[in-house]
């Protein structure tokens, strides 16, 4: 599948479109809550100029092309550059983002469980953090740019009174007291409650995206 994926904005805000031979398929849209669109690709200023960049792929300053996406498992974790990243189905798990926006290099995990693994798993938190930065940092990334968003961490079970058995909190705990521990900056983060989540990350300009399972949209 020949997959292109585009990211425009203007004054009003921004957009990620994917695209398959030159046809709109899908949209991440920071104006999705209050347009009427949706994801139906009707005219607007947006979604006119990734349509036109392509159809003549000359230069527009206000359209990138990314190098294709990534998405982690559960218990998994994937880096790359200038990809968009995808955490999909977040209950009580975790989606962490670690980003270096000046060389483009990102890396997503999708934590299952919070603490560390005494033998390198990474569906713990800390294990998971600490091996994504570690690889990160080979690929090019600088310790010192390197910044963390994550979303994630939902109580599923509601009735569950029990502090063992929320483990939606116990997860973004942890996440949070890794990243301190590693000195990683946090920019942003949408965790807790009782409704499941998606996570996309993207590079370009850091921003990431939080879609609830209830179809509401933030972008972080």
């Amino acid at each position: 599948m020949n997959v292109t994926i585009l990211f425009t904005w203007n004054e009003n805000g921004k957009a990620i479109f994917l695209t398959e031979r030159n046809v709109l398929v899908k949209s991440y849209c920071s104006l999705s809550n209050t347009c009427s669109f949706q994801d139906c690709f009707q005219s607007c200023d947006m979604t006119n100029a990734a349509k036109g960049y392509l159809v003549d792929t000359t230069s527009n300053p206000s359209i990138v092309t990314l190098d294709g996406e990534l998405s982690a498992g559960i218990g998994e974790y994937k880096i790359g550059k200038n990809v968009l990243l995808k955490a999909m189905g977040l209950g009580s798990c975790v989606g962490v983002v670690l980003s270096d926006v000046s060389t483009g290099i990102c890396g997503i995990a999708h934590v299952l469980l919070p603490g560390a693994s005494n033998n390198g798993e990474t569906k713990y938190a800390e294990t998971a953090i600490e091996k994504m930065l570690e690889d990160m940092i080979k690929l090019g990334a600088r310790k010192s740019k390197i910044s963390a968003k994550f979303a994630g961490g939902s109580q599923v079970f509601k009735h569950m009174n029990l502090e063992i058995l929320k483990i939606g909190n116990r997860n973004a705990r942890s996440v949070e007291e890794t990243l301190i521990n590693k000195n990683i900056p946090i920019l942003a983060k949408d965790v807790g409650g009782d409704v499941g989540r998606n996570v996309i990350f993207n590079p370009v300009d850091g921003s990431m995206i939080v879609k609830y399972t209830k179809g509401e949209v933030l972008w972080l």
